[in-house]
């Protein structure tokens, strides 16, 4: 699992495709589901999606998989072929529900072997080297571990390889899954009334194929900006620090005509985000975009968001703010076509 340190980068990464899978597991649509019943049975999906079960793969394969192929197949096979694809799998968590069994087997029960299903679906990047054999892919494969800025990371790491022509296109996702109990998974993400919202867990499979032409595309991720400083919770949800930030970014992005030809700007509040002041938001302009109703808190809850707005806000901007338990920030700026 790679960790990344980063500031920013502010050149555009042309989206080809996107796709989300929320707790539901239904494949970009929203659906109704309840915290209780999760985690759900992934058979169903993965039959829709590879058309065939998966067989000595884990619950969090399964999903990981499902989400990156079903974002490929948004494009066609013609497009994909003889390019040199990475993939870039982010995840706040990982493959829990497998590696808890493991280390229960070998720690807790006097020894012995864990079956070698059991060590397989426990390494980190089994998830990302599954898809990629399935999908095929020949390129850079690595998981990049960054708690709640985990996609955002991933994000950025997929802009240098992108840049440095190492690869052509970089399938890049976020997938966390559901690990009862609700308190356990809520101690894990370590979400507490200060620090984040009063909302239900979730869980998440979204991607994004990026590419470096202009041709064929959905929108454009525009910037990825990590702060330069720490911030205490009081200020996780200041509208005016966001919306400075936020307006800054677009005048980097934008000439100053272009910017104000902009009429459809929404802001994407991750999860740490616990008091939005629409009302403040609609007077400068901006509408508010709560995707978390549809997925729930996770590590990785701004994949399924950029996603969702990547797919259904067309002809828009949209700024996604997230920020770490720590106090640090990050901005997502991308546009639809």
């Amino acid at each position: 699992m790679k960790k990344t340190n980063q500031k920013k980068f502010n050149t555009a990464m042309p989206v080809i495709a996107a796709s989300y899978i929320g707790p539901a597991l239904t494949i970009n649509s929203d659906a109704l589901w309840e915290e209780d019943k999760l985690p759900l049975n992934t058979d169903g999906l993965v039959n829709e999606v590879m058309g065939q079960p998966m067989r000595r793969a884990g619950r969090f394969i399964k999903m990981v998989c499902c989400g990156g192929l079903s974002c490929l197949q948004k494009v066609s096979l013609d497009y994909l072929k003889g390019k040199k694809t990475g993939i870039f799998l982010s995840t706040g968590l990982g493959n829990v529900d497998e590696i808890m069994p493991f280390i229960t087997q070998v720690f807790k029960h006097g020894g012995g072997f864990p079956s070698p299903n059991q060590f397989a679906n426990s390494v980190s990047n089994a998830a990302a080297f599954v898809l990629a054999r399935i999908c095929e892919v020949t390129g850079t494969v690595l998981t990049i571990s960054q708690e709640e800025l985990s996609f955002e990371s991933a994000l950025w790491l997929a802009q240098s390889y992108l840049e440095s022509d190492e690869i052509e296109l970089a399938l890049v996702g976020g997938c966390d899954i559901f690990t009862p109990t609700v308190e356990e998974y809520r101690e894990r993400v370590n979400l507490t009334p200060d620090n984040s919202r009063a909302i239900v867990m979730g869980e998440s499979s979204s991607w994004l194929l990026l590419g470096k032409s202009e041709g064929e595309k959905i929108g454009d991720i525009l910037a990825v900006d990590f702060g330069n400083k720490l911030i205490a919770s009081e200020e996780f949800s200041k509208s005016e620090n966001i919306l400075s930030r936020s307006e800054k970014l677009i005048s980097a992005s934008f000439s100053k005509e272009s910017a104000g030809r902009i009429k459809n700007r929404f802001l994407l509040p991750g999860f740490r985000v616990n008091k939005i002041n629409a009302e403040f938001w609609k007077q400068k302009g901006w509408k508010i975009d709560d995707y978390l109703p549809f997925c729930g808190i996770h590590s990785t809850a701004a994949a399924f968001g950029i996603a969702r707005a990547l797919r259904e806000k067309s002809s828009s901007l949209f700024v996604h703010y997230n920020c770490h338990a720590s106090g640090k920030q990050v901005l997502v700026l991308a546009s639809t076509e």
